[in-house]
């Protein structure tokens, strides 16, 4: 028998539906029959009524970009000094030390918050994370990080086989590129082809930092004397170029592209994404956390760049809850967006670019029939955020 949802607003997050109010969802196994006004399901529907009170009801949220191998840092890292001082406090870690038992209790943490999606970026531990995610409730993507300048590029190695996650029907492995300055051309164009071909989504860093620009432009900057000195980084030819341009040129920017980051980007460079169909996902707070500046909001939404959010890894956040990224977001872009804009950034906006990707996934993003019945209740302080609330 089916089951309604009440509640005092629903968004739905569906194109051209409007925010309900006094309004249900109407579930039956697991997933979305109808959903309306109440009055209207009620007639139409017999069943019981769980009637949530005055809240804001919402698709379950998606964070399309973290680093769980690093949750164990969690306030041992340096805010607000720039990039080279955090990645030298980041390296003087054990960062890829996964406390797995930490990272599962995150997960639940999210799940319980209304999350049902998390886009995961691993460098040395993505079998292990992989696992994890598919054991979890969550839908996912394990990213496997390739990194470095290896002398014969095969990206294939990368990409991680895990029956647990075929079997879970609710996630897929990938391989991403960390970023281009410290991924060969080679290696990120043969990332990008291998995950084309097994049709996935590919994601990178771009355009992060200004360091990121002078390295790639000049060749000279401390960050790239940092890596030098590590050994990360042995012999750099720049290319000459910024970071969207060189993206570009050498075909890494399609419709199943994330751009993690584009902080540094320009007018010229919003066009290019736009044209290219990519998805850029923003990570607000870790930029003001690690102290690299802030992307463009206002203008990639006005030139229809399909934009998600992420937390990044507790390495340079709080936590790891898509609606506290959106609540910091729209209190520091006061009428830049109105409350459907911001929930589409962790709802409707990553379901249209992870949907056609991941297994599952095309089940998410919007409550309407048919799809799964994952819900959120948007937190009073994301409503507060808003000066429109649709």
């Amino acid at each position: 028998m089916p089951e309604l949802f009440r509640a005092a607003k629903i968004a739905p997050m569906t194109p051209g539906w409007p925010l309900y109010e006094d309004a249900a969802v109407v579930v039956h196994d697991q997933a979305i029959l109808d959903v309306g006004s109440f009055d209207h399901m009620r007639r139409k529907y017999e069943g019981p009524v769980r009637d949530l009170g005055d809240v804001t009801l919402a698709p379950a949220t998606f964070n399309s970009h973290t680093h769980l191998e690093m949750t164990h840092l969690l306030g041992k890292t340096a805010p607000g000094q720039g990039f080279v001082p955090w990645v030298k406090s980041l390296l003087a870690q054990n960062a890829y030390g996964v406390d797995e038992p930490l990272v599962r209790s995150e997960l639940l943490r999210l799940e319980q918050k209304g999350c049902a999606f998390l886009a995961d970026i691993s460098t040395r531990n993505a079998p292990l994370l992989a696992e994890v995610l598919a054991s979890s409730g969550l839908y996912f993507t394990a990213f496997s990080e390739a990194i470095g300048t290896p002398s014969q590029v095969d990206a294939g190695p990368l990409l991680v086989q895990s029956r647990s996650v075929a079997e879970s029907g609710r996630g897929a492995c990938a391989v991403a590129g960390h970023a281009l300055y410290s991924t060969s051309a080679e290696l990120m164009r043969a990332v990008k082809a291998l995950d084309a071909a097994h049709n996935l989504p590919f994601s990178l860093h771009l355009a992060e930092h200004a360091d990121e620009d002078a390295i790639l432009l000049t060749g000279k900057s401390p960050f790239l004397d940092l890596l030098r000195s590590r050994g990360f980084i042995t012999d750099y030819d720049a290319p000459g170029q910024r970071p969207i341009p060189l993206a570009a040129g050498l075909g890494l920017l399609d419709a199943a592209t994330l751009c993690v980051h584009c902080v540094t980007i320009t007018d010229a460079d919003i066009v290019m994404l736009a044209q290219s169909r990519a998805t850029v996902c923003l990570c607000p707070r870790s930029n003001e956390f690690i102290g690299v500046g802030q992307a463009p909001l206002r203008a990639l939404l006005e030139a229809g760049v399909n934009l998600c959010l992420g937390t990044d890894g507790l390495c340079s956040n709080f936590d790891l809850d898509p609606f506290a990224e959106l609540s910091w977001l729209a209190q520091r872009n006061p009428g830049v967006m109105s409350l459907c804009q911001g929930l589409a950034l962790i709802t409707e906006n990553p379901a249209r670019f992870f949907g056609p990707l991941v297994p599952g996934v095309d089940r998410l993003g919007s409550l309407e029939p048919g799809k799964a019945a994952r819900f959120s209740v948007v937190p009073q302080t994301v409503l507060e955020a808003f000066t429109d609330a649709d």
